[in-house]
């Protein structure tokens, strides 16, 4: 048995489900429908406004370029969305940034007790309380 794809309409958005190309006819416009580059399972994992996004994309995609000249200004003077995306970006680098620390703080920390064990500088070594040295 076939595994069903994902169809959309390019004229009015509608998707829906076939198995078979000839039978992906868009119900509202009678146009031929386009397969999705998504599989099935990955589209129904998507919450509704990912899906309206991914075929927006598209649509946008297979658009005229009258319609994407119209949609450029938008595209670069859209303020909120710049914000947005920078805001998700701050904190992408903020949790990277942790991580980092993290592993300085634990490399640092590797590298003095090598250095302890190396000198014969361990706290509890006899030697090291005797020179009067602290690591």
């Amino acid at each position: 048995m076939r595994e069903l794809s994902v169809y959309y309409c390019p004229k009015c958005g509608y998707y829906g489900y076939y198995q078979l190309q000839r039978n992906a006819v868009c119900p509202k416009c009678r146009e031929d429908m386009v397969t999705l580059s998504i599989s099935y399972q990955d589209f129904m994992d998507l919450s509704c406004e990912a899906r309206d996004e991914l075929l927006s994309a598209h649509i946008i995609a297979a658009a005229s370029p009258y319609v994407r000249r119209l949609l450029a200004p938008h595209k670069t003077n859209n303020n909120r969305e710049i914000i947005a995306r920078m805001g998700d970006r701050i904190t992408e680098l903020e949790i990277e940034n942790e991580k980092l620390n993290k592993t300085i703080e634990w490399m640092h920390q590797t590298i003095w007790e090598l250095m302890r064990k190396t000198k014969g500088l361990d706290p509890g070594n006899k030697e090291s309380s005797e020179t009067g040295i602290d690591p």
